[in-house]
């Protein structure tokens, strides 16, 4: 019987798919008698055929780049070839439970040649052909263990494979949210910057005119011209910024960085998300967190780490056990004539039991048992690193997200009201009431207000997707989200 968490990989994770079905043939095997503890899935909506077909690199959404990135990330490969492995070791313990049959044969040419000096008659020469052929059949019938610990080490680090494959995923996912946002984030700054120097540029001609007709002075008109070059440097090194941005997001979705691709056309209204997302509560919150590091895949990777190292311990301990075995050997052997007269053909079997029982190997099972077990206390004090470390990351990462979006509604109305002292400023100035001063200053408090919404509206997107990610959810107008 599969497990329904299976299943739901199965829709989820792609890459696991393969583990998947290598799981319902090991589920067959003679010693598989505890449940495999499947992680939780990756929710990305993710079509099992998506590596055979690609999404187009233009007009890139995040979702696609993370589906790409799914397909073709190294280390997610990787971690999927880690499966594999793990799955093949589950199968070669358990192979330790079947008899082992061997054969053997050899035939040999033999020449005899013996003389007698003294006694001429009685040399001989002798040619003749020798063979012996064995079956043998080997059953280990109690090993006091041993075998069962091994299984239960293989089992565990199969686990450990599958909740790291979902970790990797995870952690690749973020990265490339990480990526795409920085890379969204610094699109936006260089379309501002791009906007900052126009207005810079046209304040300059404004100043211009307004000296050219007697009202402005020189030094108005230096300053603005001033301050329209310092923006368009500002413009180009955030148009550079973008590209290598670019190249990052392309390098973290596992593709060559010469790739070209193209953002999707970013939409405004994604910044509803921060007003619609559910009132939470402190309990509830609390309740979210504790349910995500329980169920957190670095951590159940631990859990299944501590269980592989406690049965490599018990295995080393029952190597020093006492082991019963069922042997049976089946002989068939022609010996070539001792002289010119006789010949023999040995025709023997032999079934019977043996009984290994180990008394004395210079304390070294004792030692490396210690040494496991030390091991086994080790990766449970992993575990709890593992437990405070994802916990302080959540809890972090909810604040970040609390700052954030505070921060952005204040941020937007700080927008709202530089963009109208702008106007009044730029007013002012050709009213000839206020100085260039003013307005530069105006323009400048502008330039910068936009661009800190910018880098928080990206921030609360980036917390929002890895809460999201922590709290195995990735709701579909966040994974759209541009």
């Amino acid at each position: 019987m599969i497990n329904p968490q299976l299943t739901r990989m199965m829709h989820s994770s792609h890459a696991l798919l393969l583990a998947a079905s290598l799981m319902t043939t090991a589920g067959s095997a003679i010693a598989l008698e505890t449940s495999l503890d499947l992680p939780p899935p990756l929710v990305l909506n993710l079509e099992p055929d998506v590596c055979e077909m690609p999404p187009a690199l233009t007009e890139l959404g995040l979702r696609d780049a993370v589906q790409v990135a799914l397909c073709k990330a190294p280390n997610v490969q990787q971690a999927a070839i880690a499966i594999e492995e793990s799955l093949a070791n589950l199968d070669a313990a358990n192979a330790k439970y079947l008899p082992t049959l061997n054969a053997n044969a050899d035939v040999s040419r033999i020449g005899k040649h013996v003389k007698y000096p003294d006694h001429a008659a009685r040399n001989y020469d002798l040619h003749a052909y020798s063979g012996n052929a064995r079956l043998g059949l080997n059953w280990l019938l109690f090993d006091s263990g041993q075998r069962s610990a091994q299984y239960d080490n293989a089992h565990a680090k199969l686990s450990a494979a599958l909740y790291s494959k979902v970790l990797v995923s995870r952690d690749q996912a973020i990265t490339v949210a990480d990526s795409y946002y920085k890379a969204r984030s610094a699109t936006a700054s260089a379309t501002a910057a791009r906007a900052a120097a126009t207005r810079a540029e046209k304040n300059f001609h404004a100043t211009q005119r307004l000296r050219e007709g007697g009202v402005g002075s020189i030094s108005d008109e230096l300053l603005a011209k001033v301050a329209w070059q310092r923006h368009l440097v500002d413009s180009e090194t955030k148009a550079t910024a973008a590209e290598v941005t670019k190249i990052a997001l392309v390098t973290a979705i596992g593709l060559p960085g010469q790739t070209r691709i193209s953002l999707a056309v970013s939409n405004d209204a994604a910044a509803a998300i921060t007003t619609a997302r559910p009132a939470t509560t402190r309990s509830t919150i609390d309740e979210q967190i504790t349910a995500a590091i329980r169920n957190h895949p670095r951590l159940a990777a631990a859990r299944a780490n501590t269980q592989a190292a406690k049965a490599e311990a018990q295995a080393i301990e029952a190597q020093h056990q006492p082991k019963i075995s069922l042997q049976a050997d089946r002989h068939l052997g022609i010996t070539p004539p001792a002289n010119a007269v006789a010949r023999e053909n040995v025709n023997s079997w032999s079934v019977g039991l043996t009984v290994h029982i180990p008394i004395f190997d210079g304390q070294a099972t004792r030692y490396a048992t210690d040494a496991a077990r030390a091991r086994t206390r080790a990766a449970r004090e992993t575990e709890r690193t593992v437990q405070l470390e994802e916990e302080l990351k959540l809890l972090t990462d909810f604040n970040h997200m609390s700052s954030a979006a505070q921060k952005n509604t204040l941020l937007r109305d700080a927008e709202t009201s530089a963009e109208q002292a702008y106007r009044s400023a730029q007013i002012r100035y050709q009213q000839g009431v206020g100085t260039a001063v003013e307005l530069l200053k105006a323009q400048d408090e502008l330039a910068n207000i936009q661009q800190a919404v910018i880098d928080v509206h990206y921030e609360l997107l980036a917390a929002q997707f890895r809460i999201a990610i922590a709290l195995d959810a990735l709701p579909a107008a966040h994974v759209d989200d541009h």
